[in-house]
């Protein structure tokens, strides 16, 4: 038997979806932290399917299947959301992302080692993003691209 269409259709969704994702990936300057949980279980559920995909019988076309649903689960790992030079990207698949020009207000939450950065826009607030950056280097990448009326808030969280 040959390789069926679906897996061909499969191939060039993977292949796409890929070269999307290093763009998107490579247009974010300054990364929102993950967390490692993830990068775990991704880790785990693809090991899994390539080692029932080595081990169980099949054909050419249902190990090229296995095959691509284990990049498909790999590719949570590419999945990145952050800072570009002109918008928040707030996902791999968020095609427009957050303007600076668009946001109200700022607050950032300085933790232990990591700043936790909320927005406003139309007085909604939008998901938060973390970050392990110095605050002094978040600041003045901020302060070029927010509109002039945009207020930033700093919180620090005090241990108890």
């Amino acid at each position: 038997m040959g390789i069926d269409f679906f897996t061909v259709l499969l191939t060039v969704f993977v292949v796409i979806m890929y070269v999307y994702l290093i763009l998107v990936r490579k247009s974010i300057l300054i990364k929102s932290v993950k967390r490692k949980l993830i990068y775990g279980l991704v880790i785990g559920v693809s090991l899994f399917i390539l080692i029932s995909t080595l081990f169980i019988e099949q054909s050419l076309d249902q190990r090229l299947r296995s095959f691509l649903a284990m990049l498909l689960v790999l590719s949570f790992l590419l999945d990145a959301k952050g800072l570009s030079d002109d918008r928040l990207i707030l996902g791999p698949f968020d095609k427009n992302g957050v303007m600076y020009r668009d946001v109200e207000k700022m607050a950032l939450l300085l933790k232990e080692n990591e700043i936790r950065l909320n927005y406003f826009k139309n007085g909604r607030r939008g998901p938060m993003m973390k970050f392990s950056i110095p605050l002094e280097d978040l600041l003045a990448f901020l302060s070029g691209r927010l509109n002039e009326e945009a207020e930033i808030s700093i919180l620090v969280e005090e241990d108890k």
